[in-house]
């Protein structure tokens, strides 16, 4: 059962009614805690060093004890000199007086007398019922948003078209020891690989070829194309430059069209742009070496 001190008047009494298990509770919970007068001139830094650091800790980890002084602290005057001066007094009484009888317990003791119920009260309010009182949320963070560095526009490849099989006038009257076209025969494999899109299969056999008739401009050529699509512009070159040496009026402008694509996916743009300039102005039909012309003098950087 709660007891009041003596000089408690029936309105403390009564403003109290309801509040005596709390309180109760709380004196147990805050026992050992400095007094108010302590915590207060901790606040402002003015206790000697040797407390300082312990009240000011306290005050840091104590919620309860910041509010107090907090609630407290627009009610009551700061101390003057006179009473600043009077509570150094006591408190070096009181380490004295600690000092000697229990090895300088820091805390002191004080009985629980009528301001200190009301400071009680009061820290209830402002710990319990404090209207504006908010609960700090933790701030999240936002997790940092890798920027990726902006992609470089692919290079410009000039686009082509596959073109047909057509054989020239040599090969369609090519004969052999036997008088049979040897040469149609052992194409009809390849150039049936070439028709099915089947470049990987089209190019080995044209290669194996290549040794056998180094003259035939067909197996250099569709060689070469096959090797476009297979992204080995490279040696696409090599294929078109051995056709270049071998061909006639049938397959030569093709040839060039098809010779400046690879060169400009390999990476030459000076010899594609050399040989779209000679397709645009001296042959027959111009109009795509033109067209690709226009679009590698627009492109960003220019090939």
């Amino acid at each position: 059962m709660s007891s009041y001190p003596d000089d408690t008047d029936r309105e403390e009494r009564e403003a109290l009614v309801g509040l005596e298990q709390q309180l109760d509770a709380l004196r147990e919970r805050h026992r050992d805690d400095p007094p108010l007068e302590l915590l207060r001139a901790g606040r402002v830094d003015a206790l000697p060093p040797e407390l300082q650091e312990a009240v000011g800790q306290h005050l840091s980890e104590s919620e309860w004890s910041r509010t107090l002084v907090e609630g407290l602290e627009h009610d009551e005057p700061a101390l003057d000199p006179h009473a600043e001066r009077r509570l150094y007094a006591r408190i070096d009484e009181k380490l004295a007086r600690q000092r000697d009888s229990d090895g300088f317990r820091v805390w002191f003791r004080y009985a629980l007398i009528t301001p200190a119920i009301a400071v009680g009260v009061l820290a209830i309010w402002f710990v319990v019922y404090r209207p504006d009182r908010t609960i700090s949320q933790p701030i999240s963070t936002p997790p940092a948003v890798a920027v990726a560095p902006p992609v470089a526009a692919p290079p410009l490849q000039l686009a082509f078209n596959k073109p047909d099989v057509r054989l020239s006038a040599a090969a369609l009257t090519w004969r052999g020891a036997t008088s049979d076209n040897q040469l149609l025969a052992d194409l009809k494999p390849a150039l049936d690989a070439y028709r099915q899109n089947d470049y990987e299969t089209a190019n080995r056999l044209l290669t194996t070829l290549s040794s056998r008739y180094p003259d035939a401009v067909e197996i250099h050529f569709y060689q070469g194309i096959s090797r476009l699509f297979l992204n080995d512009a490279s040696a696409a070159v090599n294929s078109f430059a051995a056709a270049e040496k071998v061909a006639d009026d049938t397959f030569i402008a093709d040839i060039m069209w098809y010779r400046a694509i690879a060169e400009q996916r390999a990476g030459n743009g000076a010899d594609a742009r050399a040989r779209l300039e000679s397709l645009c102005h001296g042959s027959r039909s111009p109009e795509r070496a033109c067209a690709a012309l226009e679009q590698l003098n627009a492109a960003p950087g220019r090939e």
